[in-house]
């Protein structure tokens, strides 16, 4: 394949997304696990700067800081879009899983809240969003798809920070 962002995008959409399966059909708690998603940027960089290594072979170093961007953020925006679609499907699938984020909300929402904010304002915004999660626990449960894309677009911001450190690491060599 001539386009390297779109070679190691979909290589890595693939990792990623068979990583994550790993941790979710190994243990669900594991899939939730907050080490092991952000684990997952290691494999994340590790595609993003082989394409950008391999783009600026071909095209050099020399040119506008935004097309170095191009291909590392283009790679990201790739393995990104395949996890979250990943993600959604298995919320999909699996409401239980949803059910299971919930609780481990609600028992940190309880915890911090047990431990004193020292805030009676964030204290009252804590009890709400418990009362609002034991509502939601009740009934069925269902994944909606805003927050899903809101999450990763905000994720495609980091992806670009990514971007911008990997051009920066290339162009000073």
């Amino acid at each position: 394949m001539k386009n390297s962002a779109l070679k190691y995008g979909l290589l890595g959409a693939v990792v990623i997304i068979f990583y994550f399966a790993l941790l979710y059909f190994s243990k669900k708690e594991n899939f939730l696990s907050p080490l092991l998603q952000w684990g997952s940027m290691a494999m994340y960089l590790f595609f993003m700067y082989k394409a950008a290594q391999e783009d600026c072979a071909e095209k050099g170093t020399d040119r506008d800081f935004r097309e170095i961007i191009r291909t590392p953020f283009t790679v990201f925006l790739l393995i990104n879009l395949g996890y979250w679609l990943f993600y959604y499907g298995l919320h999909l699938a699996d409401p239980g899983l949803i059910r299971m984020e919930m609780d481990m909300e609600l028992t940190g929402l309880k915890a911090q809240l047990t431990a004193g904010l020292g805030d009676p304002e964030q204290a009252n915004r804590f009890r709400e969003r418990i009362q609002e999660l034991e509502k939601t626990i009740q009934g069925p449960i269902v994944q909606p798809l805003g927050p899903i894309i809101t999450r990763m677009f905000m994720g495609a911001l980091g992806g670009f920070g990514l971007a911008a450190g990997i051009a920066g690491v290339l162009r000073s060599r």
